[in-house]
């Protein structure tokens, strides 16, 4: 799916932002905060629908997010007029992303939304195709901004959102400027993910747009317009009142594992009040125990599914960490060195030209110049930069996310199966066993042999990294560097050089420290960098982990049978996928909010792409 074009827009004698496809403007020059007030948060009834609302969580659907205006004017009013309890989640479909200089310049018309409008702007993503999932307001509230053709789009949210919308925002611009929005698809999608009660209102009255919506089997009434508009529309979905109810206050979940996966998981219902106990054989004892770790997207040459999961995770995973574990998180930025002939030209491909595939937000290409000058010590070779990336502490994010969370360790899940009370049986090495109605398997290579019975294959890889000194070249180091390896800034006055990747080894190497594995990592980077100051680097330690993964190197995340999920596969990304592939799982899991996925992207992540028979 092609990235969408930015939006090109000129500013009125208002100072107000006017579109240039569409010749029309954003919001009305009288007053637009007002407009939006009356049109879509008084006639969808929100203050009042919010006090006795049956769910934690409500849902509201907008097509064209623009400047962002009606989601900081429910904001503004959740804060004010909603239970302390309530969640928001905000969808909105937008063709023409603004790009932030024009956002921000729209938004400072409005100054009593400033403080909103600022946390907005700082998590705004990239112009790409897709979802990209946002959390503003503490984590109150999830945006979600689906970038792209809507009708491209909606196919792809809608099998993940049905019966969830509360309201409605039918916005963008008029049915006479902007007519290919305005279609059956939108009015029919409206009515497949409407919830009980569900209403929605729309600025326009236009007859097209009416019947449109009555034919989809929405009641629609004409109202009062705004200012010098006429009429508007407005209306609800017909029920018969049965609502949708919250999961039972005692619903609880056993996540197995002690890494990033089962620590973003846990952190994930957690935040959805949902009761939680998590057994491992220990915390971050695997490839989530390194001193550090990179997240930054894994990026192809051509759009590919395995490149469109890997921007939405780490739009996602950059904003959650800096929520969530800021004292641990660093972004610093992600240098991807293009040291051959072959990476350089792969590296134009990806953001070298002017028809590059990706945002310049996520990454940009460097000249050799352009590589030396940001840091001396780097050799004269094209370079791909990821300006939002970063390097974290894993040990430190898996602890800080696993705070209040119910902890068993020193256990080793040896089996599973599924009793006739469709209850789950989890049986450990030390003879015990435990049972559950919900059980999410979390537990990196510990998954290999747990999910051979259920016909699934999956891999093992041998990671050793090792530590060096810094030293005086060294330590100034501003960004993490990738190479055919990786070097991470200075933290504790060291740094991390890895890492190797064995797919064979014998059982007794799998976490036994290696020195030819020493001397690889060190090797590899005095040959990829060809610099001086890499040859005065002295190893002081080394780690050996094992990384889960799948053939078709795209994480497994999902339902494997009623009751149980796996989450695993991630390979040497997990700190980049985890954050947003748990938030996938926990809605679906509680079955009462959108996904935040594409539905292509999802089959592809289902454990049933792997299963060579049944369990």
């Amino acid at each position: 799916m092609a990235n969408p074009t930015p939006a090109q827009v000129t500013f009125n004698e208002f100072g107000l932002p006017v579109s240039t496809a569409f010749d029309d403007i954003y919001f009305t020059n009288e007053d637009g905060l007002a407009e939006s007030q009356y049109v879509f948060l008084q006639h969808n009834d929100l203050p009042g629908r919010w006090q006795t609302h049956p769910r934690a969580r409500f849902v509201i659907a907008e097509s064209g997010f623009g400047t962002g205006l009606n989601l900081l004017a429910t904001w503004k009013l959740l804060l004010q007029q909603a239970p302390a309890s309530l969640q928001l989640h905000f969808i909105s479909f937008e063709k023409y992303p603004l790009q932030p200089a024009d956002l921000a310049r729209a938004l400072r018309h409005f100054a009593e939304l400033k403080p909103l409008a600022d946390e907005l702007l700082a998590v705004y993503p990239p112009a790409e195709a897709g979802c990209h999932r946002c959390l503003l307001a503490d984590g109150r509230i999830t945006l979600d901004l689906w970038f792209g053709d809507i009708h491209e789009q909606l196919p792809q949210w809608l099998p993940g959102a049905q019966s969830q919308v509360d309201a409605w925002f039918l916005d963008g611009f008029a049915p006479d400027k902007n007519p290919q929005m305005w279609q059956p698809g939108l009015y029919q999608a409206m009515a497949s993910s409407a919830a009980p009660g569900s209403t929605f209102a729309t600025f326009t009255a236009a007859g097209a747009v009416r019947r449109g919506l009555q034919q989809a089997g929405y009641h629609v009434s004409k109202l009062p317009g705004f200012g010098r508009k006429r009429e508007m529309l407005a209306g609800h979905w017909p029920t018969d009142e049965q609502q949708l109810s919250p999961p039972p206050a005692d619903e609880s979940v056993l996540i197995i594992g002690g890494g990033i996966a089962a620590a973003t998981m846990a952190h994930a219902l957690k935040r959805r009040h949902w009761k939680v106990k998590v057994i491992t054989t220990d915390v971050a004892d695997g490839a989530s125990g390194n001193p550090q770790g990179a997240v930054y997207p894994l990026l192809h040459a051509e759009l590919s599914p395995l490149s469109e999961f890997y921007l939405s995770a780490f739009s996602y995973a950059a904003q959650f960490y800096q929520r969530y574990c800021p004292q641990s998180w660093h972004p610093t930025g992600v240098l991807q060195l293009a040291y051959t002939g072959e990476r350089a030209q792969r590296a134009a491909k990806i953001a070298g030209t002017d028809d590059a595939l990706y945002s310049g937000a996520t990454v940009r290409w460097l000249s050799p110049e352009q590589t030396q000058a940001y840091w001396h010590q780097l050799p004269a070779c094209p370079a791909l930069f990821y300006p939002a990336a970063g390097w974290l502490s894993p040990a430190a994010i898996v602890r800080q996310l696993f705070d209040g969370i119910e902890i068993e360790t020193g256990l080793s899940l040896k089996g599973i199966e599924k009793l006739p009370d469709a209850r789950w049986r989890l049986r450990f090495a030390d003879g015990t066993e435990q049972t559950a109605r919900h059980v999410i398997l979390a537990l990196g290579a510990g998954l290999s042999a747990i999910l051979e019975p259920f016909g699934i294959s999956l891999q093992n890889v041998r990671g050793q990294v090792t530590r060096v000194a810094a030293t005086a070249a060294s330590e100034s180091c501003p960004a993490v560097i990738c190479y055919k390896g990786y070097f991470t800034p200075v933290a504790d006055g060291q740094h991390c050089v890895g890492a190797t990747y064995a797919r064979q080894f014998s059982a007794s190497e799998a976490h036994q420290n290696r020195e030819r594995d020493e001397h690889e990592n060190l090797a590899t980077l005095q040959d990829n960098l060809q610099q001086d100051w890499t040859s005065e680097l002295s190893a002081t330690a080394n780690r050996t982990s094992l990384r889960n993964t799948t053939r078709d190197h795209m994480p497994l995340a999902g339902t494997l049978d009623t009751g149980l999920m796996v989450f695993g596969g991630l390979g040497s990304r997990g700190f980049t996928s985890a954050p947003l592939l748990a938030e996938l799982l926990a809605a679906e899991l509680l079955a009462a909010e959108p996904l935040p996925l594409a539905a292509d992207l999802r089959r592809r992540l289902a454990p049933a792409r792997l299963q060579t028979k049944p369990a």
